[in-house]
């Protein structure tokens, strides 16, 4: 992440003297990505504060902005740096087609008007106070987010489990005509004007729009027509980020799955009810507790048929329990937009602040210190 060092699994290396002397890390330093599969990535920055004792070096996937003594704060560079690439900066000195690099001549080559040293100290302060306040509000809103989550749950908790002893396994719930079903196994490259396929990964990332799925051949959709879906339908991640649900919308009936994914079609039950269900913590801990594999984990289609499902004896109850667990969903989706707006707005103004104070657009001597 721009601004900070992951150092939870430092790897150890053999460095002869003669290496330390070249690629040792001195306080001060600043440290910057060389490499990225993304051209917004390449370029992110941290400043090396000594957080690991002894000697401590770099490998080639980093660039290394060592301050000058009497010339340049190292604090400073680092803001300076940040600065460069939320600017773009950086952007424009960046080359490859896969893999983007930013070498060592090019970082060199960009130009700035550093001020004087003590007015580089100066700033430094300044953002090292205002950019932690502005951080600390962002994590206070995240875990905000991450409360409102955990009552989200308790509430479905109460309203669809707690009360109900009687379960039903899944494959009691879907229709035996459609039964629950994987999909695609090799569906292609992405074909223009083709059959829209919904990966695992469409459902936890909220992709399941036609104009933000990948597409199969006819084809190869006619060879698997057991596995479409309807509006309507339930489409759950079994592979991956397994027991995420997701509703399919009416505008992709029709569409088919990958390997990754799986039908849910509900018959003789709430639809709305049974999506709710299916994300409550009881049933998503009876989901991970069938998940197999190391590597890659999922769960076999024969284990997600037998999930046992908490169910009232009524559809007309399940239509109601149904239609409150969606209010509460809503509720607390329009929150959880409400609280990501205001770290999306932080963020902007981390970025401005950053720029206004080290292009001088402001003096920081005389901006006030409360506040953000």
């Amino acid at each position: 992440v721009d601004g900070d060092l992951d150092l939870r699994d430092v790897k150890r290396m053999n460095f002869s003297p003669s290496e330390q002397a070249i690629y040792s890390l001195q306080v001060g330093d600043v440290l910057v990505t060389e490499g990225s599969g993304s051209r917004e990535t390449v370029g992110t920055s941290a400043v090396w504060r000594g957080e690991v004792p002894g000697t401590v070096c770099f490998q080639n996937t980093l660039l290394r902005l060592r301050p000058r003594d009497g010339l340049s704060d190292g604090r400073y560079l680092g803001w300076w740096m940040r600065h460069a690439h939320a600017a773009g900066m950086v952007a424009k000195e960046t080359r490859g087609a896969n893999i983007q690099h930013l070498g060592a001549e090019s970082l060199r080559g960009m130009e700035s008007d550093f001020p004087g040293l003590t007015t580089q100290r100066q700033i430094a302060d300044f953002l090292d106070d205002q950019v932690s306040r502005i951080e600390e509000a962002v994590r206070l809103r995240y875990e905000q987010i991450d409360l409102l989550d955990d009552r989200l749950n308790s509430a479905l908790e109460l309203l669809l489990v707690t009360p109900y002893a009687d379960t039903q396994p899944l494959a009691r719930l879907a229709d035996p005509m459609r039964p629950i079903q994987y999909g695609i196994v090799l569906p292609g490259p992405d074909v223009e004007g083709g059959v829209p396929i919904i990966k695992g990964g469409d459902v936890a990332a909220g992709r399941m729009r036609s104009d933000l799925l990948k597409r199969t051949a006819h084809e190869i959709d006619n060879q698997y027509a057991r596995s479409r879906v309807i509006g309507g339908d339930l489409v759950i991640a079994i592979r991956g980020s397994v027991g995420e649900i997701g509703l399919v919308p009416d505008e992709l009936g029709g569409a088919n799955l990958t390997q990754d994914s799986a039908r849910i079609a509900p018959l003789g039950c709430d639809n709305e009810w049974l999506h709710a269900n299916l994300e409550t913590p009881t049933v998503q801990g009876r989901i991970s507790r069938m998940v197999t594999g190391a590597t890659v984990k999922g769960i076999n289609i024969s284990d997600l048929r037998r999930i046992e499902i908490p169910t009232p004896s009524s559809v007309s109850e399940q239509r109601a329990l149904g239609r409150e667990a969606s209010r509460l969903k809503s509720d607390a989706q329009e929150v959880r937009a409400l609280l990501k707006e205001s770290n999306a707005l932080f963020q902007e103004r981390k970025r401005s602040l950053i720029t206004a104070a080290v292009t001088g657009e402001f003096d920081v001597t005389t901006a006030s210190g409360r506040g953000i």
